[in-house]
C-alpha cells in the first residue's frame, strides 16, 4: 500500500497545480528548535497552513451539536466530502476510507485519510482502521485530532499521515533515558507508559494486539474519548503498535485570542504540536515565539 500511496503523491504533484504550488511553498518554510535538555521542540513557519490554523472549528462544531438539522449544510461545505473536493484531487479507496494528499501540507509528504461518508470525527468506531493504516504504511505516522482539539473538519471522520521522522515524540520514546518514563500498567501483552518532565502529558500504549490496544485506550482515557479531547499518533514498528495519546483540557491557548499584536500567537495546537513541532503561519510570530511561550501553551492545553 505504501508504494501506491507514494505514487498517488507523485501524480498529484505533477498534475494538480494547487498541490504543486503548496508543496513548493512548503520548501520555503523556515524552522528553529528549542532545547529543553534531553529533548527539543521545533517551530516551523508555514504560511500555507493559514486556512487550517484559522478555521473557526469550535463555532462549526457547536452548530452541529446544537442544531443537527445543519448537518446537510455542513456537508455541502465540507472539503473532505467527495462532491465538494476539487476535481483534480484523486484518491485511493481502502475499505471505508479514501487516501488523499493534503493540499495544505505541514510535511513534505502529507496525506489525509477521509471516511467515504460524511460522519462525525470520532476514533473509537474506526479504531481498527486507524491501526490498520499504521501497520500498512510503516514509514508513516497516522495521527488523529479530536474534534475539540485540532480537527479542522470535526464533522467528517478522518486521520492524517506523514513520515514519522518529523514526530519528535516517537524518537523521544525510543531515545530518552528511563528517568523520563513511568510504567503505569504492564501485562504480558501490553505496556502503558507515561512520559515524565516532558512539558505536556503524553502516554504510549505498546502492544502487538489491536484488540488490546483498543481496550487499554478505552479503559484509561474514557473521559477524554467521550469529550473528544485528545490527540493520538500511531506507528507500527518491530511487530508492535506504538499508540501515543495526548489528553487535552483546552482547545486553544489564550495567545491565539489576544487582541494586541504584541501578545498574539496564532497557534492552534493539534497532534503535530503535541508531538513536538509547533506550526506558525506568520513570520513575525515565528520570530517572537520563545521557550517560555512553548511551556505556557503546553501548560494551558495539556492536562
Amino acid at each position: 500500500m505504501q508504494n501506491i500511496v507514494y505514487q498517488l503523491f507523485n501524480s498529484e504533484i505533477e498534475h494538480w497545480q494547487l498541490a504543486k504550488e503548496k508543496y513548493a511553498d512548503l520548501e520555503k518554510s523556515v524552522s528553529k528548535s528549542f532545547d529543553f535538555g534531553d529533548f527539543s521542540v521545533d517551530v516551523v513557519c508555514n504560511p500555507a497552513r493559514m486556512r487550517s490554523t484559522l478555521a473557526n472549528v469550535k463555532q462549526r462544531l457547536e452548530q452541529l451539536r446544537t442544531n443537527p438539522e445543519k448537518t446537510q449544510i455542513l456537508n455541502e461545505k465540507c472539503f473532505l466530502c467527495v462532491n465538494v473536493r476539487p476535481k483534480e484531487q484523486q484518491s485511493i479507496d481502502v475499505n471505508d476510507f479514501q487516501i488523499l494528499i493534503n493540499p495544505y501540507p505541514i510535511f513534505p509528504k502529507h496525506f489525509t485519510i477521509a471516511h467515504k461518508q460524511h460522519t462525525p470525527q470520532l476514533l473509537i468506531p474506526y479504531f481498527d482502521d486507524f491501526l490498520y493504516f499504521a501497520k500498512n504504511l510503516p514509514d508513516l505516522a497516522i495521527f488523529y485530532n479530536g474534534s475539540n482539539c485540532g480537527a479542522s473538519a470535526p464533522h467528517h471522520a478522518h486521520f492524517q499521515a506523514a513520515e514519522k521522522q518529523y514526530f519528535n515524540v516517537i524518537s523521544d520514546y525510543k531515545n530518552l533515558s528511563e528517568n523520563y518514563f513511568e510504567i503505569i500498567k504492564k501485562e504480558e501483552n501490553f505496556t502503558l507508559t507515561e512520559f515524565k518532565n516532558y512539558l505536556r502529558k503524553a502516554f504510549c500504549i505498546e502492544t502487538e494486539c489491536k484488540k488490546t490496544a483498543k481496550n487499554v485506550f478505552e479503559q484509561n482515557f474514557a473521559n477524554y474519548i467521550e469529550n473528544n479531547m485528545f490527540n493520538a499518533i500511531c506507528v507500527y514498528e518491530n511487530g508492535k503498535y506504538l499508540l501515543f495519546v495526548f489528553p487535552r483540557k483546552k482547545f486553544r491557548p489564550t495567545q491565539f485570542y489576544e487582541e494586541t499584536e504584541e501578545k498574539r500567537l496564532v497557534i492552534s495546537p493539534a497532534s503535530v504540536e503535541m508531538s513536538g513541532r509547533f506550526v506558525t503561519i506568520f513570520p513575525e510570530h515565528f520570530e517572537k515565539i520563545s521557550k517560555a511561550d512553548i511551556i505556557d501553551i503546553y501548560e494551558q492545553i495539556s492536562i
